[in-house]
């Protein structure tokens, strides 16, 4: 967080994104044990705020409270991850159908923008973050292209479980240039007015991270329920 949005937003606010940032990017490990006392002291700030924002991290499945035991960083939920997939999908299809059947013959100048980003992280073995970022960017402009923005913004915040799933995907050999190649042809494919191929595509996108699920599983013990 820059310091602008630390001297702007209210405390909590501040305190919840600090830790779910830190959740998310992997920095607090799945079943990882964190206390109240511990991120007011690395904050700063006193256990009140703190408190509260362990109860709203609770409600989002991003912790686990146990009285007696303590606080700890929830384990990565596969069925949850499986269907966050499976929404993702069915959603993205039919409105990646919807831009074809509009008659589109263009997606708007940023996809390319940041399709040629993604191509230079690849290239530079850049930032796996910064790479991510981008996806999220690449996604959200197919899903505006038609109006759809708050679809996306939907999607965005029920997808915990997954994003820490698609971040240790992203560590897989080859995977920042396999996921770029993808973004690369589901482009092409919805500009060619291809909706069958670009289904197929969008379909493969989604659910290859899925098939290193054992591999995973098998690296990160302890991660996942």
């Amino acid at each position: 967080m820059n310091p602008f949005q630390r001297n702007v937003l209210p405390l909590k606010e501040v305190i919840y994104i600090e830790v779910k940032n830190r959740i998310l990017n992997l920095e607090y490990k799945p079943g990882q044990m964190i206390s109240e006392t511990e991120i007011s002291e690395l904050l700063n700030v006193s256990r009140t705020p703190v408190r509260e924002v362990f109860i709203r991290l609770s409600l989002e499945k991003l912790i686990d409270i146990y009285p007696q035991k303590g606080t700890f960083v929830s384990l990565v939920d596969l069925s949850y991850v499986k269907e966050s997939v499976y929404m993702r999908n069915i959603l993205e299809c039919q409105i990646a159908g919807e831009i074809i059947n509009s008659g589109l013959k263009t997606l708007p100048a940023e996809i390319k923008k940041n399709i040629g980003l993604q191509k230079y992280l690849v290239e530079n073995e850049g930032n796996i973050e910064e790479f991510l970022e981008l996806d999220n960017d690449f996604h959200k402009v197919i899903f505006k292209a038609v109006n759809h923005d708050t679809i996306w913004d939907i999607i965005s915040t029920t997808r915990i479980h997954y994003n820490r799933f698609r971040l240790l995907t992203m560590y897989e050999p080859e995977m920042m240039k396999k996921v770029y190649q993808e973004h690369f042809d589901i482009m092409n494919k919805i500009e060619e007015g291809d909706k069958k191929g670009c289904n197929a595509l969008l379909k493969q996108h989604h659910y290859n991270g899925l098939e290193h699920t054992d591999i995973l599983k098998e690296k990160y013990p302890g991660y996942f329920l």
